[in-house]
């Protein structure tokens, strides 16, 4: 075997180091964060697969909980600059349970629990309404029916549409008086 030679594993364990690289921290933290996203990926497809009220709601509180750490991640980025506003978490006893999550004015999504009638009983859904001070309405948002699920990263696409549309609208030219 040429000089230095020897299987990585086998020079690591011997107390040698990458460069850059002091301790297991960061791979440690990403295999922890690799875990923990396949295990809410699991339990939401679990519960999306679910239409009785019970599982909907469960995912809704789902929801109410990413979109607090969202929240804290928009305000620890903007600090001072902008203003976020989370609704109180979705109470199970609500006949329409639900939540909104506004960033600046006007910007915000909401999500709520609804019930659809259907031939053979009642199926119930998370549905989301985007709101845009600069188009006038509520747009409603979210997974198509059938081939789409709600999960972390669709809820935070939609709030950073909403980040989007409020950075457009500061930047936006001002209407010159006639």
């Amino acid at each position: 075997m040429a000089r230095g030679a020897g299987s990585i594993a086998t020079r690591l364990t011997k107390g040698a180091a990458l460069p850059g690289m002091t301790s297991d921290e960061p791979f440690a933290l990403r295999v922890k964060s690799l875990r923990e996203a396949w295990l809410e990926r699991r339990m939401a497809r679990a519960l999306a697969g679910s239409h009785d009220r019970d599982s909907q709601f469960q995912l809704l509180g789902a929801l109410h909980r990413w979109a607090v750490q969202a929240a804290a991640d928009i305000q620890r980025v903007y600090g001072e600059a902008l203003h976020v506003d989370l609704g109180a978490p979705p109470e199970a006893g609500d006949p329409a349970p639900g939540f909104h999550i506004a960033v600046g004015r006007g910007y915000s999504v909401s999500f709520a629990l609804r019930e659809r009638q259907r031939a053979n009983g009642s199926s119930w859904f998370v549905d989301a309404t985007v709101m845009d001070a600069g188009h006038g309405g509520a747009v409603a948002a979210g997974p198509e029916r059938r081939s789409g699920q709600w999960t972390r990263g669709r809820m935070e696409d939609l709030l950073l549409s909403v980040l989007g549309a409020h950075e457009r609208a500061v930047n936006a030219p001002e209407p010159l008086a006639g």
